[in-house]
């Protein structure tokens, strides 16, 4: 996953002419961005220079991760307005499927009705329902990304139980083109399971709605990438596990480099 994410970064516009320089006072702006490259191994800081290493970029990257650097991160940090299409930002959340799957296969319990608290940008869907057999509503302010996710969903078969396709829902899957806490409440009730994923949201709410809020926090160079989207949005920065913890109370279910998991009852 993560050499995904960086063959996505340095496929960019962004990423391709930073790297022609031997050395650079970047854009403070912009510093981020230089931040991940270094950490990548393709600069090393000195002071406010990023110097170039002579580790090679590959040929070619992911398109999509390429696109968000260019379209969304880039103009976000300059300070310009972005207008990205919902189609890109839906196309983000595929980056998202490894983190997914492991999650509804071997984190979460089986069963329950259960509430992604903001479909962006982890983009959990069919995955619980699939593999954990989860009734889900899917809520998130981003209608046209919810149509989107709705069309991809009306392909799938939908099945009592998953035999054969990891990605098929199982039994009942719902999309609110809102996060209004209260208005879900009202509408459906309150929830086994709320589930967030990289995403600033008030967490004593949601512990008033579900028997379990449980939070995910992507780490590593995905996790930055994610951060600087969630920012671009206008989603905030999202908490680590550590201020989650300090706000509700809960624990730590797992934790590696890749993710950080919390549950709080």
């Amino acid at each position: 996953m993560s050499y995904q994410v960086e063959l996505g970064i340095l496929g960019s516009n962004f990423a391709r002419l930073a790297l022609m320089n031997a050395a650079i006072r970047p854009d403070a702006r912009l510093e981020r961005l230089y931040s991940i490259l270094a950490r990548l191994g393709y600069f090393v800081k000195r002071g406010d220079i990023y110097i170039r290493t002579g580790k090679l970029p590959p040929d070619r990257g992911d398109p999509t991760i390429a696109k968000i650097v260019d379209d969304v991160v880039v103009p976000h940090l300059l300070g310009n307005p972005i207008k990205p299409s919902p189609a890109l930002i839906h196309s983000f959340t595929y980056i998202f499927q490894g983190i997914r799957v492991r999650m509804a296969a071997e984190i979460l319990p089986w069963g329950g009705l259960t509430l992604v608290a903001g479909f962006l940008p982890c983009g959990f869907s069919s995955e619980l329902s699939a593999q954990a057999g989860r009734d889900l509503v899917i809520a998130d302010d981003f209608q046209d990304v919810l149509d989107i996710e709705s069309e991809r969903l009306s392909y799938l078969p939908v099945m009592a139980s998953p035999v054969s396709s990891f990605l098929a829902p199982a039994v009942f899957i719902a999309l609110e083109p809102s996060t209004d806490i209260e208005f879900i409440k009202s509408k459906y009730g309150s929830f086994n399971t709320v589930l967030v994923c990289h995403r600033n949201i008030n967490f004593r709410q949601l512990k008033n709605l579900g028997e379990e809020v449980i939070y995910v926090h992507v780490n590593g160079t995905l996790g930055e990438l994610a951060s600087l989207v969630d920012e671009a949005l206008g989603l905030g920065a999202p908490p680590t596990c550590d201020s989650v913890m300090k706000d509700v109370g809960g624990q730590v279910i797992h934790d590696d480099e890749d993710l950080c998991v919390i549950s709080s009852r």
